[in-house]
């Protein structure tokens, strides 16, 4: 299985299409699927079959499988049909929280395409700089410093004239060698970090930093030479060019978002209780450091039965008997622990470092509860800008509302027939004994509802390789919702092509 990991914006919408219509509605959208008030689009087709791990039965590309896939993400919005509008799910306040919480996520990241990222005006002279060293690998000699001070006398040492490996041997610890990588234009490392070494061509012996290469953690680095691959034939050297510009885009539409954001933030003041503060965190800090696999025992199975770990919340309940106390003031508006819980359901926390140690909890705590309000903030400006209009934010939660009704759906079904935990033993012979069946019905059932372009359907391609695609630094890391394991009927035998009448 290959897992794959994007930052914003690199995945951004990845249902985007190239040309947008009006400011509020979104792109234009290519459906491939109405069923009722509900529809299937070419690119949500292509993130549910390729972002996840499909099953064995459809993971291939023949048309079978494609078929079948197709049949399965029809299936999940029928038996989101069948759930109905008003159920215990759609009732159960986290899941309303949750799906609140998925709108709002895609909202922000549609502000950011929209008010940022699409507006970036390319410099020629910056393409042309950049292009030629999007082939290099540069050969480095490097060493780490554990905080700022031992930094700044490396730094010193540098200044004063002694060689790098002069100040390795003073200030380099136990290691005896200095360490050596590669660091490659293209390779997987934070933006800000290699900035650093590709904005503008270095010379052999070059110093860089030392510079904070990650919370906490100092970097002095020398070049020791470099190679570049060349762009050979017309794709290669297109391809390398979307790259770049793809790139330089992504700095220049980051760097003036964070500027806004910096902006909407000042004069705001973010306060936290020093009474009731310290009992949250100790709570916060049993749960946020255990595992995931720890997390996902904790779901309530009872209601969401699903492997999505960013469904679980820490158990507030535990704060019940300090609910109503002060937790924060932000700006003048006191919030409760009871409003945190609420909170944490729209959005998960996202700290800053992925390895927190126990004593530092309480800071990164701090650190991911400002960055929240900081989402929180620019939430209300996407509202206003009425971006919970637009049809990929409402797509994007439909598609995640839709999988989880669906998933109850059938859940509740086969706990009806005593199938429940057979399913979950052995999921392929529950499928085809029961609930293949119960798609054809739900097939014909809906049938005079269901149109299909049968003609685009054809056209569609997709890849043979396991992915898992998550984004990074976000509240709702898993791009999709886990693939629909509804039906194995490989046949089209319902509903109408688009565009005719029965």
């Amino acid at each position: 299985m290959l897992v794959k990991r994007y930052q914003l914006p690199l995945l951004l919408f990845s249902l985007l299409l190239a040309v947008s219509c009006e400011r509020s509605r979104g792109p234009e959208e290519n459906i491939l699927v109405r069923i009722g008030d509900r529809t299937i689009s070419r690119e949500e087709f292509i993130t549910r079959a390729e972002y996840t791990i499909r099953p064995p039965y459809c993971r291939s590309d023949n048309y079978i499988h494609r078929k079948v896939v197709l049949n399965s993400l029809i299936a999940e919005k029928l038996y989101a049909l069948e759930a109905g509008e008003k159920n215990e799910l759609t009732e159960n306040e986290q899941f309303q929280l949750y799906i609140q919480g998925r709108r709002e996520q895609a909202m922000r990241q549609w502000l950011y395409n929209e008010d940022f990222y699409s507006r970036v005006v390319l410099d020629t002279s910056e393409l042309r700089r950049e292009y030629k060293l999007a082939g290099r690998t540069y050969k480095l000699s490097y060493y780490s410093m554990p905080d700022s001070q031992m930094a700044r006398m490396v730094e010193e040492s540098l200044q004063q004239g002694r060689s790098f490996e002069e100040t390795f041997a003073q200030y380099g610890g136990l290691v005896t060698t200095i360490p050596t990588r590669e660091l490659a234009w293209s390779g997987p490392e934070p933006e800000e970090f290699k900035e650093r070494f590709f904005s503008a061509p270095l010379q052999k012996g070059q110093v860089i930093g030392p510079f904070e290469a990650e919370k906490g953690l100092y970097t002095v680095a020398r070049v020791d030479g470099w190679t570049d691959r060349l762009a050979l034939g017309d794709q290669d050297v297109s391809k390398r060019r979307e790259e770049v510009s793809t790139r330089l885009r992504t700095r220049k539409a980051t760097a003036a978002y964070a500027a806004w954001i910096g902006g909407l933030m000042r004069g705001k003041t973010l306060r936290f209780d020093g009474q009731t503060f310290p009992r949250v965190a100790r709570v916060m800090a049993d749960f946020y450091m255990k595992s995931e696999e720890e997390k996902k025992q904790l779901i309530k199975q009872q209601v969401w039965n699903t492997e999505d770990s960013s469904l679980v919340s820490p158990p507030m309940e535990t704060l019940d008997e300090i609910a109503d106390l002060p937790f924060m003031v932000l700006d003048e508006r006191v919030w409760t622990v009871r409003d945190l819980q609420k909170l944490l359901l729209r959005h998960p926390l996202v700290f800053r470092t992925r390895q927190i140690p126990k004593g530092e909890f309480g800071l990164e705590f701090r650190n991911a509860l400002a960055d929240m309000v900081r989402d929180m903030v620019v939430t209300e400006e996407a509202y206003k800008k009425e971006y919970d209009q637009v049809n990929l934010v409402q797509r994007t939660a439909g598609m995640w509302r839709d999988n989880l009704l669906a998933t109850w759906q059938r859940n509740r079904l086969l706990r009806e027939k005593g199938r429940e935990i057979d399913f979950y033993k052995n999921y392929l012979p529950v499928i085809e004994s029961d609930l293949d069946p119960h798609f054809i019905a739900l097939s014909k059932k809906y049938s005079d509802r269901i149109e299909i372009d049968t003609d685009e359907f054809e056209k569609i391609k997709l890849t043979r390789i396991d992915m898992f695609v998550t984004e990074k630094n976000v509240p709702f890391p898993v791009v999709s919702p886990n693939f629909p394991l509804l039906t194995t009927h490989n046949l089209l035998d319902y509903g109408r092509k688009m565009g005719t009448r029965k």
